[in-house]
């Protein structure tokens, strides 16, 4: 499961979530990663007003897209955090924490970035993505978020020159296991096509029971 889902933020969205970042403060990344050798970008600390509101924005989108909903199962979600990336910035290759000390604690089963601003604004800072096909690299619109699982081998590559501005956060999935994930979600993509088609067979009623009654088997609540 490694998605890039367009306008997942509405215009209106991005542009009060940028203004936000431009009236809050930004600290050393190093804040929530002390002994990272490879982190090096700044983002807005928890409890910064601005900061909360932007994530509080993100939380709203994220929470109401169903493509993402039924990619991922949301059973938890992090606080998403505003990072910025300026000339000279990167994020070398690393695995994202299996476990997050909040409250309560959550495992990382996928991870998500939302952009903030567009591709022309900033040079270099690909989210390179490290796959059994090779080296996958992302850089969406202003909106877009790209989900991928948090055991992915993957980085932000440096920065040559403009802004790179996005939220990041994390998920615990109602379905632990990749695999399942997969495959729930691949059969919600033929439910698509049947009813894109007009479900000429009358098939879309099968696929969602298998569908149903395989999350009702895996799913942990």
């Amino acid at each position: 499961m490694l998605q890039h889902l367009k306008n997942v933020l509405t215009p209106e969205e991005v542009a009060r979530a940028r203004e936000l970042a431009s009236l809050g403060q930004f600290v050393d990344g190093k804040v929530t990663n002390p002994n990272s050798r490879i982190k090096n970008n700044t983002q807005m600390p928890y409890g910064d007003p601005h900061g909360e509101e932007a994530s509080d924005l993100v939380i709203a989108a994220l929470a109401r897209n169903q493509a993402l909903q039924d990619l991922v199962y949301p059973k938890q979600i992090s606080r998403p955090t505003i990072c910025r990336y300026t000339p000279g910035m990167t994020y070398g290759f690393h695995v994202d924490a299996a476990i997050f000390r909040s409250e309560p604690p959550m495992r990382s089963d996928v991870s998500c970035t939302v952009y903030l601003c567009g591709p022309d604004e900033y040079e270099g800072g690909e989210l390179e993505i490290q796959s059994g096909s090779g080296l996958l690299r992302f850089k969406g619109n202003a909106g877009d978020a790209v989900v991928y699982p948090s055991t992915t081998v993957h980085r932000v590559a440096p920065i040559k020159s403009g802004e790179r501005l996005v939220a990041i956060n994390w998920f615990q999935s109602m379905v632990r296991d990749q695999r399942h994930r997969d495959v729930l979600s691949q059969l919600q993509q033929i439910d698509n096509v049947l009813y894109a088609a007009g479900d000429p067979q009358g098939g879309r009623l099968l696929v969602d029971a298998i569908r149903t009654n395989l999350l009702r088997m895996w799913a942990e609540m």
